[in-house]
C-alpha cells in the first residue's frame, strides 16, 4: 500500500467517534487494493493510539465521571460523551469506586458475577451506595463487554489468537521447505531473554538478502508501529544474531519497507521457494586422501 492510501485510510477512521466501527466494505470498495484484515488491523492499531493518548486524561478526570454514574447516568452515555471505549471506562469506574486493584480488573471483566464484590468495601468511594451499586457494576460490565468493539477481552484474545496462528504458519513454512530453525519457546528455556520468534540453524538468503532470524508480526506495517514496536526491537535481534526478517502478514506500506535497515528485511508474505537460497552443507568425506 502506498503512503497517500494509507494516510487517506487513517483520516477516515480517526473522524469517527469511537463507538462508531467503520463500514469495512465501504472502505474496501474505496481501496479495492487493500485486504479486509489490513483495514480491520489499521482500525484496531489507531483505536489502539487513541485510548492511549487519552487514557491519562480519563484517569485524572474520574472523580467527576464517578459522580455522574453514581447520579444515574448511563456508563455508554458517559463514554460516548468523551469519547472513549466503554470498558475502558467500566475499568477506571471499578477501580475508583471499589478500590480494586489494577490486577484485579481484568478477572472482573472476564467474570463481573464472580469477581466483583457484592457490596462495595469500607471506606471505598463506593461504600455508602450499598450492594445495588455492586449490582448495578456487575451487569454494566457485562453489557461493556459484549458491546465494546474496540477495548473487550475478546477483542485481546481475538489479537493474541491471530498472532499464535501467524507463527504456527511462519513455523509450517519452514518446515515445508525443509528449513532447520529453533522457536523463540526453545531459546526461552535454553536462557535468552528477549528474542525472535524463529532463529534458524543456518542462514537462508532472501532475493539476496541474509537472513539468520524471523519475527512474525499479525498486523500492518505502518510507519508508527514499525517505530513504536519494531526498530529498537529488531536492532536488538541484529545486534545479537545478525541480519533478520519481519514478516507483516497483513500488509504494509511500500515506502516503509523500502527505507527499512538493510539488516532487517520487511516483507508482508512469507518468501516462495524461488525466492529463498539455502545454505547446502556437504556432508563430512570418510577417508579423505
Amino acid at each position: 500500500m502506498k503512503l497517500a492510501a494509507y494516510e487517506s485510510i487513517r483520516a477516515h477512521l480517526l473522524s469517527l467517534p469511537c463507538n462508531v466501527f467503520p463500514d469495512m466494505d465501504a472502505l474496501k470498495k474505496e481501496h479495492p487494493g487493500v485486504s479486509l484484515d489490513a483495514l480491520i488491523s489499521i482500525y484496531s492499531q489507531e483505536s489502539a493510539r487513541r485510548i492511549k493518548a487519552s487514557h491519562g486524561r480519563h484517569v485524572r478526570g474520574i472523580e467527576s465521571l464517578a459522580r455522574r454514574y453514581l447520579a444515574g447516568e448511563d456508563v455508554f452515555d458517559i463514554a460516548d460523551f468523551i469519547d472513549f471505549p466503554p470498558c475502558q471506562l467500566i475499568r477506571l469506574l471499578l477501580e475508583d469506586l471499589l478500590h480494586l486493584t489494577h490486577k484485579s480488573i481484568g478477572p472482573c471483566l472476564r467474570d463481573p458475577f464472580g469477581k466483583i464484590p457484592d457490596a462495595p468495601p469500607e471506606n471505598s468511594v463506593g461504600h455508602a451506595h450499598g450492594p445495588a451499586l455492586c449490582a448495578r457494576l456487575k451487569q454494566d460490565v457485562e453489557r461493556c463487554v459484549q458491546w465494546d468493539h474496540v477495548a473487550s477481552p475478546a477483542v485481546d484474545t481475538l489479537r493474541h489468537t491471530a498472532g499464535r496462528e501467524y507463527e504456527d504458519l511462519l513455523e509450517n513454512r519452514l518446515w515445508e521447505l525443509g528449513i532447520p530453525f529453533v522457536t523463540e519457546s526453545t531459546m526461552r528455556m535454553e536462557g535468552h531473554a528477549k528474542t525472535p520468534d524463529i532463529k534458524l540453524d543456518l542462514p537462508i538468503a532472501v532475493n539476496g538478502r541474509i537472513v539468520n532470524w524471523i519475527d512474525s508480526k499479525a498486523s500492518f506495517c505502518d510507519p508508527l508501529v514499525h517505530v513504536e514496536r519494531g526498530a529498537t526491537q529488531f536492532q536488538g535481534y541484529v545486534n545479537r544474531f545478525g541480519p533478520g526478517m519481519v514478516v507483516y502478514w497483513l500488509g504494509g506500506i511500500d515506502e516503509v519497507a523500502e527505507d527499512s535497515e538493510t539488516d532487517v528485511l520487511l516483507v508482508d508474505d512469507f518468501p516462495n521457494e524461488g525466492e529463498i537460497t539455502k545454505l547446502n552443507m556437504m556432508p563430512p568425506t570418510v577417508g579423505r586422501e
